[in-house]
Formats: C-alpha cells, structure tokens, sequence
C-alpha cells in the first residue's frame, strides 16, 4: 500500500493549521470562518450533496443571525405557519410572526461547503480513518496532527488509496454524533443519549405549512415540512424506546391517512442518529489543548425540536473566534453560555414538553388563545428561550383567559367559561408541581 504524506496548504502559516473532520453546517462554516481569518483550513468530507432525515428548518433567529443564508442562490421555502396536532388528532394552527426558514440538506450542505472553499479552505473529497498525534515540539509541547484518510465512502478504501495530510495544529470534530473523531477525541455516545430519527422525502408534496404531530408515550414526534421542491417527512423518539420499525410504522400510518394512498409510491428514506444535548454543560468535554466538536459532534442539539443546524453553524463561529483570538480553551465556557444551559434546561424538562396531557392542553389554548398561540411562534421562531417560557406563559393568563372569555357560548365544560376556568385550575397545579 502506498502512502504518502501531504503537507496541509499554507503549512507553516500564521496563525496556524486547522483539519475540520466534516463538511456540514457546523464544520463548512467553521471552516470559511477560520479561513477569513487566515488559517490554514483543511475540510475533510466525503460525500457529495446529500440527504438527511430531518426538517432541514431554521429558525427566524438563524437567518438574523447568519443573513448569508438569504442568498438567491440557495433555494429556500417561507412557512408562515405550523399545524400542530395533539395524540387525540385535535389540530391547531399556528400563524408564525417570523417565518420558518426550510432548506434541502443537500443545497445547503452544497452552499455552505462552497462558501468554505471561496474563503480559502481546502476540500478533500475523502472519508478520514484516523489520526493521531506525530512527534513532539522543541517546547515540549504536544506534537502536530496527521489525518489518514480512505476512499469516499464508509467502506475499507482499496490498496494504495490511503493518503496522510498534516501537519496540522488543531484538529475540529464536525462529523456528528456518531462520527469516528468525537469518538476517539473524547468517547461515543452511549444510547439513552441517542435519539433515532427516521425519514421520506416526498417529491410532489409542497404545502404552505409545517405540520407537527405528536403520539401519546412517544418522547418525540412527527414533521412534514415544505421544502422548495418537494417535502421532507420524519420521525425521531429516543434510541431504543420503541424499535425502528414501530417508528417508520407510525409515520408511514400518518402520512397516507392525511395524504393519501400515493404519497409513499416515489418517496427516498433515510436514517441517522441525533444526540441529545446533557443535562448539565459541565458533563461534556468540547475541547482540549488543540482540539475541538462543534455542533452535533459536541452534543449541541435541542433536545425537544431535535434541531441542530442553527447550534452547528454557531458553535463553528464561536471556535472560530475563541481559534482566531488564540484562545482556544474559551470555547467551552463559550458554548455553555451562549447555548450550552439553555439546552441543558431543555434535557432536563423534556419528558414534561412530551407528556400527552401537555401536549392537549396546549393545542387546545394554541386552538383558542392568540396570547398562548404568540407564545409558541415565538418559541419556533427561536425568539422566546426555553428558561423564561414558563414566567412569560403566567404573564398572559390574564389575556388568555380573556381570549378564551371572548369566545361565543356560556356556560357547561366545554364552553369559554369553563376553559378559562379549567386553565386557572391547570396552571395553579403547574405552579405547585414546579
């Protein structure tokens, strides 16, 4: 087997050597990042453009933040509202106040990959099989980084197609959850912290919403969101609590009792693991002298919407900035400041948000209340934090009651007297539980 070792661009360059280990969001933005600022900047992926099963939908939060994404030449699709639909099928519809941004993984891996390039990353178009640390410096410090890498795909390249790069200064874990690097940098993932998500795209579907649905006993749910030219539909619960099958079983139910028979005939499938972000910050280890994991690498995933692009894309910046302030070991207290306890509350309140008693009653005031509505536009729009949704949500009642007052009928259980009265009732017990 031949191998030979090739020098990373720029090698010997100021202010240093970067291998991203992953071309998504999280690992291209980084690298155009890093290489604005001048580093040497070395993307390793494989694959082309590609699929995953999730929404593809960013927040309005993500588009404030990285305007770029707006670009003409990226297709995007607008959703300015979302139906959300509790285990009993009660469906409400929500106005969003921001849109929800819904791309194609596969344009946006194209664009983000494309803008690293035009900064000065180097994209290597192969599957890295290891690294390993070579030599030491004069210093005693530790010594540079040495990446093997393989053929494009996931099996054994043939002989004389490996390839060793580097040297490198600091090497960047970007290729998810289940990626080899974040193994070998720190640990894998064990399954309670693991969620499968499991999914179609559907050609021939666009409509003008999200649709959200949720199952009774299922710490997940369900989503159907419009993409520019077809949809994207999926399901994700955590790893293990209920097989795969019992899972695409579900979704495929839903899918052709609310569209019809014809709607799996050309659908693709896909599957991929999601992290769940830690109960506490302190738990995950994101980084080290000369290395560091960003977006799902590092666990930065919410864990009750399972959305990770908008945490990939911003961890890359704040390596990237810690990287370009020589202040690597900042990263971490970064993280947890800017994403890292949010998250963190979310893991520990998950199981409440999916309780299917919850669930109803919050489709119920999202179907009757504008004021509890708002509230959950807000919270899609990434706009209201997960740690002051609660005293926001006391905040309205006297609003929701009103909105639930205003409504047409007097009297009896079910009327707008008895619910403002029932929402009281349901909020006051919320209190004492918490």
């Amino acid at each position: 087997m031949t191998i030979t070792v090739r020098a990373a661009r720029g090698a010997g360059a100021v202010p240093g050597r970067v291998a991203v280990i992953g071309g998504g969001p999280g690992g291209a933005h980084c690298g155009r990042r890093l290489a604005e600022a001048g580093f040497a900047v070395t993307v390793f992926e494989p694959r082309a453009a590609y699929e995953k099963p999730c929404g593809g939908g960013i927040p309005a939060r993500g588009l404030e933040r990285y305007p770029f994404l707006a670009d003409p030449a990226l297709p995007v699709r607008w959703v300015g509202a979302c139906d959300v639909i509790a285990p009993s099928g009660r469906e409400a519809r929500i106005p969003l106040r921001d849109p929800l941004y819904v791309f194609s993984r596969a344009d946006l891996h194209t664009f983000l990959l494309r803008r690293a390039t035009e900064a000065g990353a180097v994209l290597v178009r192969r599957r890295v099989s290891s690294f390993e640390r070579r030599g030491m410096e004069p210093s005693g410090a530790r010594g540079a980084w040495i990446v093997r890498a393989g053929g494009p795909s996931r099996c054994p390249p043939p002989a004389g197609e490996d390839e060793l790069f580097g040297p490198f200064d600091f090497l960047v874990a970007a290729d998810g959850a289940a990626g080899s690097a974040r193994r070998r940098l720190t640990r894998a993932c064990r399954a309670p912290e693991l969620t499968q998500g499991i999914g179609h795209y559907l050609p021939g579907l666009s409509e003008d919403r999200a649709t959200l649905k949720f199952f009774a006993g299922l710490d997940g749910y369900l989503w159907v969101f419009p993409r520019p030219d077809h949809s994207s539909a999926g399901i994700c619960a955590g790893l293990g609590s209920r097989p795969a099958s019992a899972l695409k079983d579900l979704m495929n139910r839903f899918l052709l009792e609310r569209y019809g028979p014809g709607i799996l005939a050309r659908s693709e499938g896909y599957a991929a693991l999601i992290p769940a972000a830690p109960l506490r910050p302190s738990e995950e280890r994101v980084g080290g002298e000369d290395w560091a994991l960003v977006g799902d690498s590092g666990r930065f995933v919410d864990p009750l919407t399972r959305e990770g692009i908008y945490f990939a894309m911003l961890t890359g910046d704040l390596l990237a900035d810690c990287l370009a302030a020589g202040e690597p070991e900042k990263y971490a207290a970064a993280c947890e400041r800017e994403c890292g306890r949010e998250l963190a509350w979310a893991a520990r309140h998950a199981a409440g948000f999916f309780d299917s008693r919850f669930v109803e009653r919050l489709v119920a005031l999202c179907e009757r209340s504008p004021a509890v509505a708002g509230v959950m536009s807000d919270l899609i729009a990434g706009k209201q934090p997960y740690r002051t949704l609660k005293s926001r949500l006391l905040r309205s009642l006297p609003q929701v009651v009103l909105d639930l007052a205003g409504r047409a009928g007097r009297g009896g259980p079910h009327s707008p007297r008895g619910e403002a009265a029932r929402t009281r009732g349901q909020e006051r017990s919320w209190q004492l539980k918490h």
